[in-house]
């Protein structure tokens, strides 16, 4: 497929590609040159479609190229209903970009967040991540028992502290029943004081694995929320001025890569797009001809019926009357 019949293709217009081929040199190179800008944002679209799938439902390359190729023909079909337009009124075609104008910014804005969160996924991941850790932790229920062990560690360490002073003043004055009832509690203290370190060593390691997991299950909650990627995008673009100019270039350069095709638009018309027109205007010249003649056909047929209807009607009433003298 040579370049003029794959622009025409683009464009929808492969119905009349024998007028295209036919058509002058700036015709087709003007046709070849508003497919090859409507191309470039429908890659930008794909591009951006594919961004989406995988960034925010982790989806593979079906999913990707599914998502991709929708919203590219999304884009393609616009594009299609402003270049295929023959307006020579530029007011009328000034609107027609406003309204396109309008549409470029929010699918820049759209675009914008799919390829940030393409090009800034571990640092949208770590935002993301802090974020879920610190809704776990807002929830986690293993606090209260870890800091009961931990108040009750303190406190047996600080019964062992005493046990040993009062043991080690006891030995100052040698080895006697006393002394070996202190080092009995001693070692009592210090068993339980082990025991109880065991505990919140155990509780820790489980508090550790549950927000671990909770991390785990909220990250995953997270990343498939459109509101909470597209917030944690924003603030990182603004976390600062340098993120903000290249979060603001890039969304600069995305909508204007989606302008392109509506500003080639313009109200002059090639010879292609003037023999089309021609065609259209004859077109619709015949059918308001036709529309015209049908309703003088009805209408004239509507008068003689109505014409029968009184000539009939007067039959009748002559015939009627000729009764009447009769009898």
């Amino acid at each position: 497929m040579n370049g003029l019949k794959f622009a025409a293709l683009l464009l929808g217009e492969m119905n009349h590609y024998e007028v295209i081929a036919k058509s002058d040199l700036d015709s087709r190179r003007t046709i070849v040159q508003k497919a090859g800008l409507m191309s470039i944002s429908i890659v930008l679209a794909i591009f951006t479609g594919a961004c989406f799938a995988h960034e925010l439902f982790g989806s593979g390359i079906l999913g990707m190229t599914i998502s991709g190729l929708t919203l590219g023909w999304f884009v393609m079909m616009i594009d299609r209903s402003i270049l295929s337009t023959l307006e020579t009124d530029p007011e009328v075609l000034k609107g027609i970009k406003n309204r396109r104008i309008a549409l470029s910014i929010l699918l820049g804005l759209l675009s914008s967040l799919g390829v940030d969160m393409w090009l800034y996924h571990n640092d949208v991941q770590s935002s993301l991540e802090t974020k879920a850790q610190e809704m776990t932790l807002s929830q986690e229920a293993h606090f209260d028992n870890a800091q009961m062990l931990m108040a009750d560690v303190a406190s047996k360490k600080l019964e062992k502290e005493k046990l040993e002073m009062a043991f080690n003043l006891e030995m100052i004055s040698g080895v006697g029943p006393r002394a070996k009832q202190k080092k009995e509690l001693l070692v009592k203290a210090d068993a339980d004081l082990k025991a109880a370190e065991a505990l919140l060593l155990q509780a820790t390691a489980d508090q550790e694995l549950a927000v671990r997991n909770g991390t785990a299950q909220k990250l995953k909650e997270l990343n498939g929320s459109l509101m909470y990627k597209s917030a944690a995008v924003i603030d990182l673009a603004f976390s600062s001025l340098k993120t903000f100019l290249v979060w603001m270039v890039l969304l600069v350069v995305i909508i204007m890569i989606d302008l392109l095709p509506a500003l080639s638009k313009s109200t002059v018309l090639t010879g292609y797009e003037n023999r089309i027109l021609r065609e259209r205007n004859i077109a619709a010249m015949k059918s308001e001809l036709a529309r015209k003649t049908m309703e003088a056909i009805a209408e004239r047929n509507s008068n003689l019926a109505e014409i029968t209807s009184r000539l009939n009607s007067a039959k009748d009433l002559a015939s009627h009357s000729g009764q009447i003298s009769l009898n």
